[in-house]
C-alpha cells in the first residue's frame, strides 16, 4: 500500500463533504534549543512523498526551516476519522514555482505579504488590531489585487516524507488501525502499530 495515494484518496473524500480540514495541515517544529511550536497552514499541494507549502521569509516557520529544523506534519480528517502524521526532511520550492502560484493566493493573504515587507514581520506585535486594519486599507488604496507582484520574501517549502503513520478510527469495536510506513531505496514498507 502507497500511504501517498491513502492521503490523497482520504483528502478527496474529505473535499468532497466539505470537511473543514481538507486543504489545511498542523506544522509542528523544534527549535534548536527543543522548544516545540504548532500552527495551522494551507496545504497547497501533495506531489509523491512532496507536501507544499507557502510561507514568507520574515515567519519564525521559516527561519526554522531554513536551518534544518525537525518537523511533524499532521493531516486529521474528522469526516473520515482519519490522521496522517508525517515526517522527514525539507526543502525550499523553486522560487519561479511559487512565483507563479502566488497569484492564484486570496487578496487578503497578499495583502499580508505586503503587510510583511512594508509594515512588520510576521508574529510580531502590534500596538493594536486597528493599526493592522489600517495598514492593510492603506495597502487598499495603493494596491488592486490583481495588479499586485509577489514580493521577494514569498517562498515556499516542500516537506518530503520519508515516514507516515496512519491511524483510522473507522472501527465499531473502537481497537483502531495504525499503521507506520517508511520509504527506503524508494519503495514504501509497512509495520502494525499498537494503537
Amino acid at each position: 500500500m502507497n500511504p501517498i495515494d491513502e492521503i490523497k484518496q482520504t483528502r478527496n473524500e474529505a473535499r468532497k463533504v466539505h470537511d473543514a480540514n481538507a486543504d489545511v495541515c498542523f506544522l509542528a517544529l523544534a527549535s534548536p534549543e527543543g522548544e516545540a511550536s504548532v500552527r495551522t497552514l494551507v496545504l497547497r499541494d501533495i506531489n509523491e512523498n512532496r507536501f507544499s507549502l507557502f510561507i514568507n521569509q520574515s515567519s519564525p516557520k521559516w527561519q526554522l526551516l531554513s536551518k534544518g529544523a525537525n518537523y511533524q506534519l499532521l493531516l486529521w480528517y474528522p469526516s473520515q476519522q482519519r490522521q496522517f502524521r508525517i515526517g522527514g526532511r525539507s526543502e525550499p520550492i523553486d522560487s519561479e514555482a511559487v512565483r507563479t502560484n502566488w497569484h492564484r493566493r486570496p487578496a487578503g493573504s497578499k495583502y499580508l505579504d505586503y503587510v510583511y515587507k512594508e509594515f512588520a514581520p510576521q508574529s510580531s506585535s502590534l500596538d493594536s488590531r486597528e493599526a493592522l486594519s489600517v495598514e492593510i486599507e492603506r495597502l487598499k488604496s495603493l494596491h488592486k489585487p490583481d495588479d499586485m507582484t509577489p514580493p521577494e520574501e514569498v517562498t515556499g517549502v516542500d516537506l518530503i516524507a520519508n515516514d507516515i503513520e496512519m491511524l483510522d478510527l473507522n472501527r465499531d469495536d473502537r481497537i483502531h488501525d495504525r499503521v507506520r510506513f517508511t520509504l527506503s531505496a524508494g519503495a514504501w514498507s509497512s509495520e502494525p502499530l499498537v494503537p
